[in-house]
């Protein structure tokens, strides 16, 4: 029993008047025991009840009730304490002292069970069987999704860490586990297992999750500071069986079953190579040029939200598209290219991105369905660049125009330079490479107060199109040609020869790098 399930009794149970001040969970509670002022120590599994001035200012306990005394300061080393009436404190000791004793004749699946009635909460269940267990926990459905797994005693195994933290498992990695002796050889039943795994110096063991008869996941334990006993092996089934009753009563939605499609799309983005998925994809619209699409809500929002407030949305824009959920983030497989450069598509899609607060990632084209994976990693790395730039330099990056980025759709073709250059070793040295030209026209600019600097930068990104870059710098069509003799004269290159003005747009290109990295200070 953990100290909050001890307040919630007593305070929604039996309605004491009891005031939580702290609570961590981080003890199992055996016992109470009343303060009498003669403890030198205490111990972290026991609950101390009395009053403030009973205790030492050098040792205190973990784990305390203590009479409300508006005169007195609780000690605030406590990792758990509540105060009550002082005329009820004796009462509440009884009372405390009979629930700790009935605990002790419930079953670790009646724990849990009542611990799911109590919160409603996986998490709350799995954090909980991990206490008790002293190792932790991870719940994964039969796809290997993980729908839980325990914080209060954290995965410290570095292959299942990466998988929490991704909160699913790769194709490979999925291969490499079925492969193990010790799962191919399990019964179908929640009998619990050990698994060894070469890779790993953790051991674990792991029991199958059913509900109404079917498998539905597995939930895994991982040996930590805490060493695995026949205990913890019998333990399992209890755990398997309580995970499957919360999520029967509380969260069936866990367990929503797909379309064939949605699963082919899911399979797709964990790695399954597309060969292994031939007889899926065949019964796909595709096309020799389509995109992947990430869209992802501003503020996190569950899948069931998801699902039922985003999902019909961008159906509507794109009614042809296969979509799923995957990673916190909306994926879609638009088969035509038509569909996403079409113009009206465009309109419907800015609208509706900023009215449902959204941020859309859009991958290049591609033809085959092996490189939808790569497409749909591009989609995602765009709003990762999106978020890594500081909102005041997208206000001076040059995006494509098309497609501005203030109206929350953003392509791969505008970071993808930027991806080239997150792989060379020696960032720093990235400003050896800017034309010359360039910093004779910044250093004018800066003592001059002119804007050449930006003028040559929005005539190149125009294509040289006088009039379209006069409309964009606001400036008369005579000021820009004035503009133009001053960047000749002062940036002294041939802006008319072809490798010098491929230089000069990468040398752009390699300042807004540095300038998202901060490395950029003229």
């Amino acid at each position: 029993m953990l100290f909050s399930n001890l307040y919630h009794y007593l305070k929604e149970e039996k309605s004491f008047a009891v005031t939580l001040n702290c609570s961590t969970d981080l003890h199992e509670i055996r016992d109470v025991e009343l303060l009498d002022g003669t403890q030198m120590s205490y111990a972290t599994d026991i609950v101390y009840f009395g009053y403030s001035n009973a205790l030492s200012s050098d040792t205190q306990p973990a784990q305390c009730i203590l009479a409300d005394d508006k005169m007195a300061l609780f000690p605030y080393s406590c990792t758990d304490r509540a105060t009550v009436p002082a005329q009820e404190l004796f009462a509440v000791f009884n009372a405390a002292k009979q629930y700790i004793q009935h605990q002790e004749h419930l079953s670790l699946y009646e724990e849990l069970v009542r611990r799911g009635h109590l919160t409603h909460s996986l998490d709350e269940v799995v954090n909980f069987a991990s206490i008790k267990m002293g190792n932790s926990l991870i719940f994964c459905d039969k796809k290997f999704r993980i729908l839980s797994y325990s914080t209060s005693i954290p995965v410290i195994d570095p292959w299942w860490k990466e998988n929490v933290e991704r909160g699913y498992c790769t194709y490979e990695f999925i291969k490499t586990v079925m492969s193990l002796e010790s799962i191919q050889s399990a019964a179908t039943t929640i009998e619990p297992i050990e698994v060894s795994c070469p890779e790993s110096p953790y051991r674990k063991c792991s029991s199958k999750v059913f509900l109404n008869g079917v498998q539905v996941g597995f939930v895994l334990m991982i040996e930590g500071n805490t060493s695995f006993t026949s205990g913890h092996l019998a333990a399992m089934s209890d755990i398997s069986k309580a995970i499957s009753y919360v999520i029967g009563r509380y969260h069936p939605e866990l367990l929503q079953y797909s379309s064939a499609d949605q699963q082919l799309l899911e399979a797709l983005l964990i790695g399954t190579p597309a060969e292994l998925l031939s007889d899926s994809i065949s019964h796909l619209h595709t096309s020799d040029a389509m995109y992947a699409l990430c869209i992802q809500p501003e503020s996190d929002l569950k899948e069931i939200e998801l699902k039922e407030q985003i999902c019909p949305a961008i159906l509507h824009i794109f009614p042809e598209a296969y979509m799923t959920i995957h990673d916190n983030a909306i994926a879609l497989l638009v088969p035509d290219q038509s569909s996403v450069v079409y113009e009206n598509t465009q309109k419907r899609m800015l609208k509706t991105m900023a009215e449902l607060h959204l941020d859309a990632g859009i991958s290049l084209v591609f033809s085959k369905m092996d490189e939808f994976y790569t497409a749909y990693q591009q989609a995602r790395n765009v709003l990762e660049w999106n978020r890594r730039i500081p909102d005041f330099l997208k206000k001076q990056i040059i995006w494509d125009r098309r497609y501005p980025s203030e109206h929350r759709t953003h392509r791969y073709s505008e970071i993808e330079f930027y991806e080239l250059m997150d792989l060379v070793p020696e960032p720093d040295a990235l400003a050896s490479f800017i034309h010359p030209a360039l910093y004779r026209l910044k250093e004018y600019d800066q003592k001059t107060g002119n804007e050449l600097f930006h003028t040559l930068e929005v005539y190149l990104q125009s294509f040289h199109n006088n009039k379209e870059t006069a409309n964009i710098l606001c400036i008369h069509r005579n000021s820009l040609a004035y503009r133009m003799e001053k960047i000749a004269e002062v940036g002294k290159a041939d802006f008319n020869d072809p490798n010098t003005e491929f230089l000069l747009r990468l040398s752009y290109k390699i300042i807004e790098y540095l300038k998202i990295n901060n490395k950029w200070h003229m």
